[in-house]
Parts: C-alpha cells; sequence; structure tokens
C-alpha cells in the first residue's frame, strides 16, 4: 500500500491482514497458545457501540498476542435463536429463519468494516443443524445421566385464588423441563395436577395428601402435605417437617392430628441435643447436622446445600424459534430420548406463528407424531423448545474443532485450545451464562469429553458505553439534541426554556442518546474510532460519550502529529546513505539515550496498544532503517513484539501525565516517575504547573481521577 500523506479521515490506514488457518500438528503446536473469546452477539441486525467496544477489544489483544509469536484463536459466531427474532417475525410476517439469516449477513458486513481480524473459518450458528443436533446430544447426555428431567409443576400459582395465570400460556400438564442436580424429591407428580384437594389449600392452612413419602434413613414412612406458600426458606419446593425444631411445624401437626416421635431435648443452658435418633442420639445439634448429611452422601440421597440461591435451570420455552427437545413422549415408555444417530430432530415449518396459545410446534401435526424409539408403538414428540442459555453454554468448545460431523468437538483439539484465556462481555451477561457455561463445562469433564474443568482462566467485563441523556425536569420526558439549547451555560428546553435534568445512561433509542456506529465511522474514521474506545477509559469501567466535549477529536489531532512525524523520518531517509549515530554531539547523543529509555519503558509498560501502533504502517516504507524492528514488508501488525534493547535499561526519571478535563485532551505535564501512582501528589503537581494554572485555578473540581493503566489523569469540573 503507497502512502503519500496523512489520510483524511484515518480510515484507509489499518486493514485486517488475513490469517492463515492453524493447524494442530507440528510446528503450530510448538507454539504457545492464546484463545481470545468475545461473546457472540444476538444477530438483531445492527451493531451498536456496545458491539464495537467489546470487538475492538478482543481484536486488539488478538493481534498483541499475535505479534509475540502465540498461536491465537479468535473467532466469532450467533447466537441465533431466541425470542426477539421470533417477536419481530410476528410483527413483519416473516420467517424467523429468513429474519435471522438476513440480520446475520448484514451484521457480518458491519463487522467486517470495523477491520476486525475473526477467524471466520471457525464461525458458528446455534440455529443452524449442523450445531444443534450437539445442543441435543448434549441434551440427551444430561438426560440419561439424570441431570436433565421433566418436572410437572404449576406456573405462577397464586395463593389466592389457587389458578393458573392464563398469561402464561401452559399446557394442560404444566410440564417444564429443568436441568441440574435434583435433590429435592418429586413426590406429587399426577396427584398434585388432577385432585381437587390443591384447591381447598387457603393460606395460611395446609392440606395432607394420600401421598407418603419414605424416610431413608429409618425405613418409615411420613406424610405428604400441600402448603399455600410459594416457597420454604432457603428457596426450596420440598422440606422435611421437624415439629421439635419449630413451634410453626408443631402447631401444623397437631392441626392435621399427626403424631410425632420427640427428637430433640433441650438441655438447662439451651443447648439442644438428638435423642431417639440411633446412632445419632447425644450428638448436639450442630454435630449431627454434618453426621447425617454424611451419611446421606454416603446413600447418594443427599448432600451438604451449595447454594441457598442457585435452583435447577428451567431450560423449557413454549415458543418456536428454538433448539427442538429430542425427546418422545410415549404413553408405554414415558419420555424417550431420540437414538443418537437420528439427530438432529429439525425444527420444523409451521404456518404460521402468533405468539399466544400453547407450543407452536403442536401445528406442526406431521412432526408431532412419531414411533417411539423403545417400544416402537405411536408416539408424539416434545414441542416445548430449549432455552438460548442452552445454545450458549457450550459454544466455546465448538469454535476448537466446528466441522466436526460426527461428535459435537474431537477432545485433542479442545483440549489444545481451553481453557479459554480471556473471555469479553458485558455485565448483563456476566452471571446467569456464566453459571450455565461452567455446569456444561464441568458436566463434560466428568463425562470424559475434555481434560479441563473450568472453561475460563480469565473474564473481562467490559463497562457500558453510556451517552448523556436530557429529560424535562417537570415531566421526565427525554429529548433529542435537536431539542435542546446548548448556547447558554446550562441546557434548556428550545421552546419552552425549561431547565433539564442531565445524566450519563446506556445508550437507548428511546433516551434518544444512541450512537450509530456507521455514523461514527463514516464522520472520523476505522482507526480513530477504535483508538478512541481504548483510549477513553480502561476494558472494566463505563465510556462517557459526551456530546458537547467530544474527545475524537483531540484524538485525531494526536494522530496527526503522529503521522507528520513519521512523514518527518520518512523523508529524513529518503537520501542514498545511512544515517551514521557516530556523528551525533553529546547533547545529540544525550536526546537519543533519552528516546531509547523511554522507548525500552513503553515497551515494559503499555499492555494490547496495536491500535496505537496503527497509523505506524507507514513505517514499513522508510529506507535503511537503524533498527530490526521491522524484519520484513508488510504492515506493523505483521512485524513481531518489539524487545527491550539491553543498552538503554536505565529507568527515565520523569514522564509525561496526559491531562484531561471533563474526558477532553488539553495537554501533559511532567511529572516525577516515583509518585505517578500517587492520586493526591499528582494532582498537586497538575494543578501548581502552568497547565493548571491556566486552565483549573478558577474553577471546581468535583473529582480527579488517575488512571491507574496509563499515564492520564481527568479532572472532572463544573462547566
Amino acid at each position: 500500500m503507497e502512502v503519500n500523506g496523512p489520510p483524511k479521515p484515518f480510515q484507509n490506514i489499518f486493514f485486517c491482514v488475513p490469517q492463515k488457518k492453524e493447524s494442530h500438528t507440528g510446528l503450530e503446536r510448538s507454539r504457545k497458545k492464546f484463545y481470545i473469546l468475545s461473546m457472540f452477539p444476538y444477530p438483531s441486525g445492527r451493531l451498536h457501540m456496545g458491539h464495537v467496544r467489546v470487538y475492538t477489544i478482543s481484536d486488539t489483544i488478538s493481534h498483541f498476542q499475535r505479534m509475540r509469536g502465540h498461536q491465537v484463536l479468535n473467532p466469532m459466531g450467533w447466537d441465533a435463536f431466541g425470542l426477539p427474532a421470533e417477536n419481530a417475525a410476528i410483527e413483519r410476517g416473516l420467517d424467523p429463519e429468513d429474519w435471522t439469516k438476513s440480520n446475520i449477513e448484514s451484521m457480518r458486513k458491519q463487522l467486517d468494516s470495523l477491520g476486525l481480524c475473526f477467524n471466520w473459518d471457525r464461525e458458528v450458528t446455534t440455529c443452524l443443524p449442523d450445531y444443534y443436533k450437539w445442543t441435543q446430544y448434549l441434551f440427551i447426555k444430561l438426560f440419561e445421566a439424570g441431570l436433565a428431567y421433566q418436572k410437572e409443576a404449576l406456573v405462577n400459582w397464586d395463593p389466592e385464588d389457587q389458578t393458573v395465570l392464563a398469561d402464561e400460556q401452559v399446557d394442560e400438564s404444566g410440564r417444564s423441563w429443568r436441568s441440574g442436580a435434583a435433590v429435592e424429591q418429586r413426590l406429587l407428580k399426577q396427584w398434585f395436577i388432577k385432585t381437587t384437594n390443591y384447591a381447598k389449600v387457603r393460606q395460611p392452612a395446609y392440606s395432607l395428601t394420600e401421598v407418603t413419602a419414605l424416610n431413608v434413613f429409618t425405613g418409615r414412612e411420613v406424610p405428604v402435605v400441600i402448603s399455600s406458600k410459594n416457597e420454604f426458606d432457603g428457596h426450596l419446593d420440598t422440606v422435611m417437617g421437624i415439629p421439635d425444631s419449630s413451634e410453626e411445624e408443631a402447631e401444623l401437626a397437631q392441626s392435621l392430628g399427626l403424631s410425632w416421635i420427640s427428637v430433640l431435648k433441650t438441655e438447662q443452658d439451651g443447648t439442644q441435643t438428638l435423642i431417639n435418633s440411633d446412632e445419632f442420639t447425644g450428638q448436639s445439634r450442630a454435630e449431627a447436622f454434618n453426621s447425617v448429611t454424611q451419611k446421606a452422601r454416603e446413600r447418594n440421597a443427599g448432600g451438604y446445600l451449595t447454594s441457598a440461591k442457585l435452583r435447577d435451570w428451567l431450560i423449557s420455552r413454549q415458543r418456536y424459534w428454538g433448539t427442538p427437545i429430542p425427546i418422545v413422549h410415549c404413553s408405554a415408555c414415558g419420555p424417550v430420548p431420540v437414538p443418537v444417530e437420528e439427530l438432529p430432530v429439525m425444527l420444523p415449518k409451521v404456518p404460521s406463528l402468533s405468539g399466544k396459545g400453547a407450543s407452536p410446534l403442536k401445528m406442526a401435526q406431521d412432526w408431532l407424531r412419531c414411533q417411539c424409539p423403545r417400544c416402537k408403538g405411536p408416539a408424539e414428540r416434545e414441542t416445548d423448545t430449549m432455552d438460548t442459555f442452552v445454545d450458549s453454554s457450550w459454544y466455546y468448545f465448538r469454535y476448537t474443532d466446528p466441522q466436526n460431523p460426527l461428535r459435537p468437538f474431537e477432545r485433542s483439539r479442545a483440549d489444545h485450545w481451553m481453557p479459554v484465556d480471556v473471555y469479553i462481555g458485558g455485565k448483563e451477561h456476566a452471571v446467569m451464562h456464566l453459571y450455565y457455561a461452567r455446569f456444561l463445562s464441568h458436566f463434560c469433564r466428568d463425562q470424559g469429553m475434555v481434560s479441563h474443568r473450568e472453561p475460563f482462566r480469565k473474564l473481562l467485563v467490559q463497562g457500558l458505553i453510556k451517552g448523556q441523556t436530557f429529560r424535562v425536569a417537570e415531566t421526565g420526558q427525554y429529548l433529542t439534541k435537536e431539542d435542546i439549547d446548548f448556547s447558554g451555560p446550562e441546557p434548556i428546553q428550545r421552546d419552552s426554556g425549561s431547565r433539564l435534568q442531565v445524566t450519563w445512561e446506556k445508550m437507548s433509542k428511546s433516551k434518544h442518546n444512541g450512537l450509530d456506529p456507521q455514523e461514527v465511522l463514516q464522520q472520523y474514521g476505522l482507526d480513530t474510532m477504535r483508538l478512541y474506545l481504548l483510549y477513553a477509559a480502561p476494558p472494566e469501567q463505563d465510556i462517557l460519550w459526551d456530546v458537547k466535549t467530544d474527545a475524537i477529536p483531540g484524538v485525531l489531532r494526536w494522530q496527526a502529529r503522529l503521522w507528520g512525524l513519521i512523514t518527518k523520518l520518512r523523508a529524513a531517509r529518503e537520501g542514498p546513505e545511512t544515517p551514521n549515530p557516530s556523528v551525533l554531539n553529546k547533547r545529540e547523543r544525550s536526546e537519543a539515550r533519552k528516546i531509547w529509555e523511554n522507548k525500552n519503558y513503553a515497551i515494559t509498560q503499555v499492555k494490547l496498544c496495536d491500535d496505537f501502533l496503527k497509523p505506524l504502517s507507514g513505517l514499513s516504507q522508510v529506507r535503511n532503517p537503524l533498527g530490526s524492528v521491522l524484519l520484513g514488508k508488510g504492515s506493523v501488525l505483521q512485524q513481531p513484539w518489539p524487545s527491550v534493547d539491553p543498552e538503554y535499561l536505565q529507568t527515565p526519571d520523569t514522564l509525561q501525565l496526559s491531562v484531561r478535563i471533563n474526558n477532553k485532551a488539553c495537554g501533559s505535564v511532567s511529572v516525577p516517575r516515583e509518585v505517578a501512582q500517587d492520586a493526591q501528589k499528582v494532582q498537586e503537581l497538575v494543578l501548581n504547573s502552568p497547565l493548571g494554572a491556566r486552565l483549573l485555578s478558577e474553577r471546581v473540581i468535583k473529582k480527579a481521577i488517575l488512571s491507574p493503566r496509563t499515564a492520564l489523569i481527568n479532572f472532572l469540573v463544573d462547566e
């Protein structure tokens, strides 16, 4: 690429260097692997600035690790099933599959326009049969291991009128599929649904049933009682009542005419010990808890409660656009998994979608009716589909072996790449998705499918990009920028002159504070946008995108200065002679040494900064280079990461600290390196400098933020 001057804007400097396909043999295995993964998006059709930020971060880390000589995996795919696509298709009268595939094509083009170097040869799409076939396979493995089960339960039980709420659209059996370690007893089954006794339960009363349960320790039967409570302490739906331990339970037993044997004795000092409890008699209550729990574990009948908040995972949805659950229901055999060789259970086409009533798959009669795999009798397919969290709970494995037609992934390939070295995603996905992903990873480890139990070595939760919102104080109405007068000291509503409430909130169309990445790209260019997203704040922190004091022009000026420096260097090297450092005088040699010392310091301190280097593509055309950084032709990103020069190991005494005021770059101040991380001293030095005296002496400073990663301090002041 011939470069004769600074591009305006800086959008054509960097282009994605095509990456060769990574193999798993020979030389490739000799290089250290690095698996960088950003959470794959739902294909809505349009990228937002949050997408641009997370993928810029992952792309930057990818380039950095590749320049360090690592074998890098940076894949991309699509979390393509789910309710938003189904609802959008219903609104537009379209097929969800056509809608989704069209959005994927559009978003892939948008990602390409951002110069992102993903391993597109490993692309996965969760709504395609060659992916959800293996989602179904993993579900069957869970089912066979007893970790996926169908529970008959009332949904949204109302304790007042004891009815199932109609808006839940549940079928008459109330069945739902769950996954997890099911430790509580499933006692009531069909009786609970069919009997009329539950309709008599009135809060706070209870109903004694005809069902009994077996105490596995004593071998005795115990009565089963239905409570009107939504749940018991610890989020449990089944508990063992001990009248000795609770006045409420003692009163309940008496009211129902139930007798019991006392098992607790209260001593004079208030402590309790067990009585009439066989080998546990004489133990304190705390000692007995541990002893009984240990015995329950030995008998595989219970154990310690690992979390008071975690509950089994409800994975089924009575909607269309999702992975079909590979189960058939037989009147003779009950729920039977589809044989693996018959997978995938294809998602059938249905005449229409309304979003109301029972599962749309009930309308696909030819698909619904089938043969029981076990007894060969008539059966029906499960009409619920899986929650999309199931699809995304294992996609990081599929990236390691995406074209495998025989199994979800080859163990050797998964073991080569796993665990993910850095996993990047938003705060809104950093809780539940991680539970499910870790659950599936632990399960795959227990099944001998992989060596590693934990899927992610490090999680990087990137902050939000927030925009300013302007609301009328009296009504709370959000205003567009066109409705606001910014000419005065405070923004006001243009028509009425009403004062406004100004806040920072997550970008949203409804709040009129969104930002279209394509508009930013067209106005400023690709590298400027990416550089700003990396420069504005550490990845974990929120970025405040200020419409009044936009910092992007400052980034553009920095790029222009850098390009000017490169242009001067190229011009100075146009001559035929190689520069000779020995002709420098003493002062020039001293200045040159400072440059090399600062270069060493930058190499040791700067991390993940390839976007800062992109404007240096022009260095590849410098004639007669003195250094060995550029070892061949091509982009800077195709060169190895520079190493510390041992001749200049002395660390400089000072550094240049960038100063911002309300996120706007205002200059720099030289500060001693030894105090560069002391926020109070740095603030004092800046305020006492000529720059501080000129720009900050007469302003009210609300807060000063010293960056922990870069030499930068940001003063937030009253406008």
